[in-house]
C-alpha cells in the first residue's frame, strides 16, 4: 500500500511509519520539519514531504496517488486559536477529491460526542476540564468534527477518539476501538497502541469504522 502519515515527528507518527515499513508499504511523511524526522526512519527509503498544512503544491504532491492518510495532527498549544489545522483538513479533503484518494484516518478527542456513546462520568470530567483549560483547541476539535460529517460524505473517513496518552516503547498491539460508555471503553490509551491500531485499520481490504468516529483506547490486559 501507499500510506501517506501526517505528523510523522511525534511518537505516534514515528511508530505508524516503523510499522508501515516493517509490513511493505511505500511511506510519504508530510512534515513541517524535515530534520526532525528520525534517521531511523530517514534511512529505510521514505518520502519525505516538507510542508505546512497550507501549502497546497507540496499537499498535491503528497496525496496524489495514495491508497490512505493516517494523521495523529493536533494543537499543542492551549491557548491556540488560529484553527490552522481544521483549514488544513479542509484543504486535504479538497485534495483528496482531486486525486481520487478515499481513505483517510483523522484525529479528533473524546471532547467530541457520537450519538452511539452512552454517559461516562470519566469523559464528562475531562471534557470540562479540557473546556477550562484549552478551550481554543477543543473548539477547533469540534469544527474539525463537524467538517468531516457535513462535508465529508463522499470520503471514506474515519474520525477516531483518543482519551488520556501514555508513553510505552513496548509493542503490545493494536488498540481497540468502540463507543464511550460501552462497558468496554477505557479512558487511557498508549501512544504505541495508536500508531498500531492506524496502520492495521489502513491495511484492511474493507474498511471499518467508515464515516464513523469510534473511541480508541488501550485494553486491559491479563499483567494489569
Amino acid at each position: 500500500m501507499r500510506l501517506l502519515i501526517f505528523g510523522a515527528t511525534g511518537v505516534v507518527g514515528g511508530w505508524a511509519a516503523r510499522k508501515a515499513l516493517e509490513h511493505g508499504h511505500q511511506v510519504t511523511l508530510y512534515v513541517r520539519d524535515k530534520q526532525r524526522v528520525p534517521d531511523g526512519i530517514k534511512e529505510q527509503g521514505v518520502n519525505i514531504i516538507e510542508g505546512g498544512l497550507d501549502n497546497e503544491m507540496a499537499l498535491s504532491t503528497a496525496i496524489q496517488g495514495q491508497d490512505a492518510i493516517l494523521s495523529s495532527i493536533g494543537t499543542t498549544y492551549l491557548f491556540d486559536h488560529s484553527l490552522q489545522i481544521f483549514q488544513g483538513y479542509k484543504l486535504i479533503m479538497a485534495l483528496m477529491r482531486q486525486h481520487n484518494v478515499r481513505r483517510i484516518l483523522a484525529m479528533g478527542t473524546i471532547s467530541t460526542y457520537d450519538a452511539q456513546d452512552r454517559f461516562s462520568l470519566h469523559r464528562s470530567f475531562m471534557y470540562y476540564l479540557v473546556y477550562l483549560l484549552a478551550r481554543g483547541p477543543q473548539k477547533e476539535v469540534l469544527a474539525i468534527e463537524k467538517l468531516f460529517r457535513e462535508e465529508g460524505g463522499d470520503l471514506d473517513w474515519t474520525f477516531y477518539r483518543v482519551g488520556g496518552l501514555l508513553n510505552s516503547t513496548e509493542d503490545h498491539g493494536p488498540a481497540e476501538a468502540g463507543w464511550i460508555g460501552d462497558g468496554k471503553w477505557r479512558p487511557s490509551l498508549q501512544r504505541t497502541d495508536w500508531a498500531n491500531w492506524l496502520v492495521q485499520e489502513a491495511e484492511r481490504e474493507t474498511p471499518r469504522w467508515v464515516r464513523e468516529m469510534p473511541a480508541i483506547y488501550t485494553p486491559k490486559r491479563k499483567s494489569e
